[in-house]
């Protein structure tokens, strides 16, 4: 009682608005049953669930896996960059591929080479390497391959039947082409990563129009135009 009386006179406002020891009461029982349990801390409820991070939704994502976990360009292009089973180095090299295309100056369009529809600024490709080598492969890659198919046309006679491709081979046959053109690319130095540097130069060369990659994808499709008559051949007699 002194207390409240003590705080009754130091109070600035009317004595009558302090609650008293009953509404007091009454009011810390109505507000804990009002408001919601307090949820104990993350290790007992790991203790009393058995798992500190709540479960996944179902059903799991296709590529949920740790195999898949990274791009699907950049895994396709680390595997052919691959040899003698060296995955490592592999991995080294896109590494290296992937800085310089981030560190690089931004490409210069060419008009008469146009890059896929909806392609970015130029000066925003260094900002993603990804896309940037996304960018390169795609455009360069081509839409069919030819077969020769002897007999097609009776005796001996091989013809030249054009075969669409799959986005996965595609980007196969386009990428195949640019590490031939990195091959034969002078190296301005030595060391191990030369090769990395001559395949990062050959890519921003096809963004910039300036490889003979295009060449390649032209002749393919000019061919494949041509062959399209050899259809008729391939499928007579086939049920």
């Amino acid at each position: 009682m002194a207390e409240t009386s003590q705080h009754m006179d130091s109070a600035p406002f009317d004595p009558a608005m302090i609650p008293s020891e009953d509404q007091r009461a009454t009011f810390t029982g109505y507000t804990a049953e009002s408001q919601p349990p307090t949820p104990a801390p993350e290790s007992l409820q790991a203790e009393k669930t058995g798992h500190k991070f709540p479960l996944p939704n179902l059903p799991l994502p296709p590529n949920s896996n740790h195999k898949y976990r990274y791009d699907t360009v950049v895994q396709q292009v680390t595997n052919l960059l691959m040899r003698d089973g060296k995955k490592a180095t592999a991995q080294r090299n896109m590494h290296v591929i992937l800085s310089t295309l981030r560190t690089a100056s931004p490409p210069s369009y060419n008009p008469a080479r146009p890059l896929l529809p909806g392609a970015p600024p130029a000066s925003h490709l260094p900002l993603h390497p990804v896309l940037y080598l996304t960018l390169a492969i795609d455009s360069v890659a081509p839409l069919l391959r030819i077969r020769s198919q002897r007999g097609a046309a009776g005796g001996g006679v091989a013809l030249q039947i054009p075969v669409p491709l799959g986005l996965r081979q595609r980007r196969r046959t386009a990428f195949m082409w640019i590490l031939d053109a990195a091959s034969k690319r002078k190296s301005r130095g030595s060391g191990n990563d030369m090769f990395a540097l001559r395949v990062a130069e050959e890519l921003i060369a096809v963004v910039e129009g300036r490889s003979g990659v295009w060449e390649k994808r032209s002749a393919v499709h000019r061919l494949g135009t041509t062959a399209r008559s050899n259809l008729n051949y391939s499928t007579r007699g086939r049920r």
